[in-house]
């Protein structure tokens, strides 16, 4: 692991326990240490789940990311965080064929035994359950496993949210049990579409084993409300998927306790509004107050010190910040 690379993974997990109010790991153990992995997350965030594996994962990924973010501005720092481009359809069929090349690299990367995300449900989506996933996947980590001499994993992963727009929830994650590729190889090279279907259903299902909410029923919306409530947050994975779903739910009324934080930090809560407004998909929401928050924050505690501290003494610029930074983490994270 890089020194870069390492750093930044330090930064981003101590700036989402800062946005989070608790983030649980589950299953960390189950991460190959000598192993090339394909890690296989469930996308029900838009690039905060990317953050949160990249962050937690106990190993070093390169990230498989759609497209249509890579711009030429962009490109330094897309290679930074170890991004790399991917085509869909709806990027167009003669950009399809560039996918070989993205494919190439990723079997390079396997062969030096690093890591490969690729979120398998193929776009994000505000589900606690599983969507139905790709073929992208089983593909890859099949045609890899044959090029390359290592044994690669898929590592499934489940992002369980509490809430999924709210500052300050809780998030589990889940690392589930790897699935070695090689079983699937002789299947594959006999008859490839069954050895698709195959390793695609075997991922499947090693995905929801790692969601409290492995998938939609008739009655989802009856358990999302009944599962996903602060009091909960103490449970057990286990003990979450096995909460019955009741008929009546008591209402709590949410007392709100930011109004000060808003009042001494109007700036950056004016931005994070101007721009979620102009937001229709919400699943972006909760990711854009994450990267918002990440800059506009410090820059206003950063202005607001330097203002005061030009006509009065520095312990009184630093006393006013400290109130503000104190009354937004009292008023998010800590008070019920």
């Amino acid at each position: 692991m890089s020194l870069i690379y390492s750093f930044i993974k330090v930064f981003f997990r101590f700036a989402l326990k800062c946005y989070f109010r608790r983030i649980e790991i589950v299953g960390v153990e189950n991460v190959p240490k000598d192993s090339p992995l394909l890690i296989t997350p469930n996308h029900q965030n838009a690039f905060l789940d990317a953050f949160l594996v990249g962050a937690f994962a106990p190993t070093e990924l390169h990230f498989l990311t759609r497209s249509d973010v890579f711009k030429w501005w962009s490109m330094p720092v897309m290679k930074l965080f170890n991004m790399i481009p991917v085509y869909r359809i709806r990027d167009g069929y003669s950009r399809l064929s560039k996918n070989e090349a993205i494919f190439k690299a990723c079997e390079e990367i396997f062969a030096r035994k690093k890591s490969v995300l690729m979120f398998a449900e193929g776009d994000h989506g505000e589900h606690h359950y599983l969507r139905p996933i790709t073929k992208g996947a089983a593909r890859l980590a099949l045609q890899s496993q044959i090029s390359i001499e290592g044994d690669i994993k898929v590592l499934p992963v489940g992002l369980n949210y509490f809430d999924h727009q709210a500052a300050c929830g809780k998030v589990m994650i889940v690392f589930g049990e790897p699935i070695p590729v090689s079983e699937f190889v002789p299947q594959y090279k006999e008859h490839n579409g069954k050895g698709l279907n195959t390793m695609k259903d075997r991922i499947t299902e090693a995905m929801k084993s790692t969601l409290i909410i492995p998938e939609k029923t008739e009655d989802y919306e009856l358990v999302r409300r009944t599962v996903f409530r602060r009091k909960n947050e103490p449970l057990s994975f286990s003990k979450l998927r096995n909460i019955q779903p009741k008929d009546q739910i008591e209402i709590t009324v949410k007392q709100s306790h930011h109004i000060f934080a808003r009042i001494l930090n109007p700036i950056p809560f004016m931005v994070i509004r101007k721009v979620l407004a102009g937001v229709d998909d919400v699943v972006f929401h909760s990711s854009l107050k994450f990267a918002i928050g990440l800059i506009f924050f410090p820059l206003w505690w950063l202005g607001v010190f330097f203002a005061i501290k030009l006509s009065l003494e520095i312990i009184t610029a630093l006393t006013v910040v400290l109130i503000m930074i104190f009354t937004l983490f009292a008023s998010y994270k800590w008070l019920k």
